[in-house]
């Protein structure tokens, strides 16, 4: 009698334990840490259509995704106004840091908006990050 009891609450327990299957893990966002993506166009308002428009590569700009979604630009310093999560593909990433932050010397004059959420859209190669307010970005993973 006993067993009949422990089967079904065996089984309620297990079923009640499975992990949110809408969080992005960290491992499946940034299979290898530390990938610099390259700021290629930036998405304008030209007569009232939305297009894209390059951007000036002579001082090109990067974007580094930590191994722990920590954002860094191209010398590893943190982004000044970074935000608590991603939203990657319509799935959320919450940005936990796992070691030490190198932020550089001009974020303690930045006056940051609050934009807690980026959304992320990744394809392959290509990645278009869209930050509250400001205009989306393109980048190519180098």
């Amino acid at each position: 009698m006993k067993r009949l009891f422990y089967i079904p609450l065996f089984l309620i327990i297990a079923f009640a334990c499975s992990e949110d299957k809408d969080a992005v893990q960290a491992d499946s966002f940034i299979p290898n840490s530390d990938t610099k993506w390259l700021l290629t166009e930036t998405e304008q308002t030209v007569n009232g259509k939305k297009v894209w428009t390059t951007v000036n590569t002579l001082q090109p700009e990067y974007i580094i995704f930590r191994y722990d979604g920590v954002i860094l630009n191209g010398d590893g310093k943190a982004n000044c106004c970074s935000p608590k999560s991603l939203l990657i593909n319509n799935k959320n990433f919450e940005i936990k840091p796992q070691a030490e932050i190198s932020y550089s010397a001009d974020c303690a004059g930045v006056f940051c908006a609050p934009c807690p959420v980026w959304d992320v859209e990744m394809n392959g190669n290509e990645m278009i990050i869209a930050q509250c307010q400001n205009p989306r970005n393109k980048y190519i993973r180098q």
